[in-house]
């Protein structure tokens, strides 16, 4: 099963090509913005573990029926660095659980290609569950133009510091094996899209009666996988261990050609 991560900063467009590919190509989509939220709903360990911490430093942490009040939480700890970190050594382990819980049952299922959609891939440190990664990426002031936009709660400093938690646009485009510009129109994303996905994903039958689209289980080795769960396991440790001894090569190719 090809894992392909999608990431790219806040508000450059990884939702609108997650889109895409859910919608358009009908790929299975393991969204892990959808997921941060639903681990911290009331009931759940992170959502203890986050009253317990924040309560005492933000006055309506907590909404009227209970939940987290995501955007003042939002705007505590996207000015306070140190708080950030320790909301997400609160929320990512609970996120990288359910994360590995689903990619399992994609195996399970057959599915030869699924979508792995993280905002923090890299930061997060779960790019090596990825067997490739495509990166959306935008200019400075585009980034910062639609994140005021869409969250139009937020002051033009807020949106920077939010900006700025994040890994860098350039730096993510480096780690990755592919990036997608969309400095342009929606309709140039979807063309972008398109030609990303007849190069880069064999698997996706595309055709043109009627935007028909589907991916094709043509390898007997995710039945076998299914059928005999133990060798998912060895597969995902395969794909590891063999993108690890790329990066070593990569990294040892650059410090030859220095």
């Amino acid at each position: 099963m090809l894992i392909l991560g999608l990431t790219g900063g806040i508000a450059t467009g990884k939702s609108s090509v997650s889109k895409i590919f859910e919608e358009k190509y009908k790929l299975p989509i393991i969204d892990a913005d959808k997921i941060a939220r639903e681990v911290v709903e009331p009931g759940n360990k992170a959502y203890d573990q986050i009253i317990k911490h924040f309560n005492p430093l933000i006055d309506n942490l907590v909404n009227d029926d209970k939940s987290l009040n995501r955007g003042a939480l939002g705007s505590y700890v996207f000015s306070h660095r140190d708080e950030l970190k320790v909301l997400n050594s609160i929320s990512h382990p609970a996120i990288r659980r359910r994360i590995l819980y689903l990619i399992w049952k994609e195996y399970i299922n057959g599915s030869s290609v699924v979508i792995l959609d993280i905002p923090l891939l890299f930061e997060s440190g779960m790019d090596w569950l990825c067997s490739r990664v495509l990166t959306i990426s935008c200019n400075s002031q585009n980034q910062l133009e639609r994140l005021l936009k869409r969250n139009k709660e937020l002051t033009e400093d807020e949106a920077i510091n939010r900006i700025n938690s994040q890994m860098k646009i350039i730096d993510k485009v480096k780690k990755s094996d592919y990036f997608i510009d969309n400095d342009s129109s929606f309709e140039e994303l979807e063309n972008n899209v398109e030609k990303f996905v007849k190069l880069n994903l064999p698997a996706i039958k595309v055709t043109n009666n009627n935007n028909n689209y589907s991916y094709m289980i043509n390898s007997w080795w995710n039945y076998f996988q299914a059928i005999f769960p133990p060798f998912a396991i060895l597969g995902i440790f395969n794909a590891t261990i063999r993108k690890s001894i790329l990066k070593l090569k990569l990294r040892l190719t650059k410090t030859s050609l220095e």
